[in-house]
């Protein structure tokens, strides 16, 4: 009976290593209610812009420009990636205050930006903030991908 739970140990024990080196290298596609969200495609690195659902601004929009073209426009609860090439990227909201983020893209990589809805002196201002996927991963099963109507945001 020992020597069964020995062999099982060692078997388990040496099963792990394998197990864990397969998993590594590509990270596992990221879920939302609206699907997923994977590695970027060849030769491009992607944004995600995310905005949590919360009651603080829940009637405002974070419409997020790149100089003066809308790249994405988020309602709460909503998230949206961008295609981008490779290089240095400045992405900025405006209303009553302006924020802006810049980022410097890499072929391969995502990259999350998180928009809050702070207070204001009229009205709430959206603020760009950097984040993680491991932020992203915990709230992205409850957000939504926001869909472009006759705009002219660049989307995956």
């Amino acid at each position: 009976m020992k020597l069964k739970h020995i062999a099982l140990g060692l078997a388990l024990g040496l099963s792990a290593p394998v197990v864990a080196w397969a998993g590594q290298g590509e990270e596992a596609p990221l879920v939302t209610k609206s699907g997923t969200i994977g590695a970027p495609a060849s030769g491009k690195g992607q944004v995600v812009f995310f905005r949590p659902g919360s009651i603080m601004g829940a009637a405002l929009g974070c419409t997020v420009h790149e100089g003066d073209k809308q790249v994405a426009r988020l309602g709460s609860g909503k998230y949206y990636v961008v295609e981008a090439e490779p290089g240095v990227h400045l992405y900025n909201t405006r209303g009553e205050a302006k924020d802006e983020i810049t980022l410097e893209v890499e072929e391969g990589e995502t990259y999350f930006v998180r928009c809050n809805i702070g207070m204001g002196v009229m009205s709430g201002r959206a603020n760009l903030s950097p984040s993680d996927r491991a932020t992203f991963a915990q709230r992205g099963k409850k957000l939504k991908m926001w869909e472009p109507k006759n705009e002219t945001a660049e989307a995956k």
